[in-house]
């Protein structure tokens, strides 16, 4: 069990990401502090937009986090093509509420940054539940967008990130920021497999971080034990 502390959505219902990155960076640096209006200035986030995944990674990046994305999405073709690309692997309807809610060039160039940098390595395919078990067991944290609306038998797709804080052989564990909020929201494999997987199998997608000076200390801590404290 991750010991991670939580915070919730704020009321205006898009805020996941952020809650996830306050969660993640107060476990990580208990002695720093983010409010949300600096939050959504790392994540380039603007009034009435949806949150893209780059800005944040980015920042996560410089601040010395290693890991993957692992997002059926090519940033690379995005990052030359923008708009185009964009039109190639959406429906209208889904491409018109994207157009409302982002901005398309701001994102197309963060999207060229995001792939030049090296410390977190994107991998453009669907990630699976026994993949997301792997990564938390070996130390990552993890944050999965889920289907909000399988949790509720309801039809659709409201995609929701929360972040993982145990796993066992009959549950999952995750801190869900909401609306509503839940800290420690215990589901079964099986419902949390089925909000990973709709509407389809190739939207699943994970983040996996954990910071380089962590592991290293980490490391030393497992030498010192099976040395006995040398």
């Amino acid at each position: 069990m991750l010991h991670i502390p939580f915070y919730k959505n704020l009321q205006d219902d898009s805020h996941c990401f952020q809650a996830c990155l306050k969660m993640l960076l107060k476990y990580t640096f208990p002695e720093e502090k983010y409010s949300y209006a600096e939050l959504d200035a790392l994540t380039s986030h603007g009034p009435g937009h949806w949150t893209w995944n780059t800005a944040g990674l980015l920042f996560l990046a410089k601040k010395g986090f290693e890991g993957v994305n692992i997002e059926n999405f090519d940033y690379r073709q995005f990052a030359e093509f923008g708009k185009e690309y964009l039109r190639m692997i959406w429906t209208e309807d889904i491409f018109e509420a994207q157009k409302r809610h982002s901005d398309f060039e701001q994102e197309r160039i963060l999207a060229g940054k995001f792939m030049k940098q090296k410390r977190i390595r994107h991998m453009r395919r669907p990630t699976t539940f026994s993949e997301i078990e792997k990564y938390f067991r070996e130390g990552y944290i993890v944050l999965v967008t889920l289907n909000a609306l399988a949790f509720e038998e309801r039809e659709g797709y409201s995609p929701h990130i929360v972040l993982l804080t145990h796993i066992d052989r009959d549950s999952v564990t995750f801190h869900d920021p909401g609306l509503p909020p839940h800290a420690g929201r215990r589901v079964s494999r099986k419902l949390f497999q089925k909000a990973l997987y709709s509407p389809y199998k190739e939207i699943a997608s994970l983040i996996a971080l954990r910071h380089k000076d962590l592991v290293k200390k980490q490391g030393i801590k497992e030498i010192e034990h099976a040395t006995g404290g040398r």
